[in-house]
């Protein structure tokens, strides 16, 4: 009996995502500079923090002087699936992520790719920046152009009018 009413009370922690604040990394080496306020994760990094996770070759953790992450620097063959907001999530890869969680923005340096899984749409760009609070984006080119791909709704092609039937109404 009080087996169940112990994880009856474990239970709305699972709910309510109290795990958001914790971190768990693995990797093959870890290396830390007290003095700097460095710690250097390598050889197939994975970060997993909540539903988010970032996998890298290389991750570089600073920490301000109350040893909290100011920012984290991820650095080769990395890949990624984060919320940003509530209602959307992204998958993708870069060859370089900075992640300042304070402010909670990312920027993603070359060969980007980027999906919003929610609506479908793909960016693809040299640099891309991501503000989670308030939801803004910058992606800049550089050699290549920006691509941007979506759907269309196929009800909202079909109301379309055409300048033709714009000038006879």
């Amino acid at each position: 009996m009080y087996r169940y009413l112990f994880l009856l009370m474990l239970f709305p922690f699972k709910i309510f995502g109290l795990e958001e604040n914790e971190v768990r990394i693995e990797a093959n080496i870890f290396e830390a500079n007290e003095k700097e306020k460095l710690s250097i994760f390598s050889g197939n990094v994975k970060i997993f923090k909540g539903r988010d996770e970032i996998n890298s070759s290389t991750v570089k953790i600073y920490f301000d002087k109350d040893n909290q992450p100011k920012k984290y620097e991820f650095i080769d063959n990395v890949s990624f699936k984060i919320h940003i907001k509530q209602n959307s999530t992204y998958m993708g890869e870069a060859n370089r992520v900075y992640l300042f969680p304070k402010s909670e923005k990312y920027i993603f340096s070359d060969s980007v790719m980027i999906t919003e899984i929610e609506t479908g749409r793909r960016i693809e760009g040299d640099k891309v920046s991501l503000d989670g609070v308030s939801g803004s984006a910058r992606i800049i080119g550089g050699n290549k152009p920006v691509i941007m791909s979506f759907k269309l709704n196929k009800n909202l092609s079909k109301t379309v009018k055409t300048e033709d039937n714009i000038s006879n109404d």
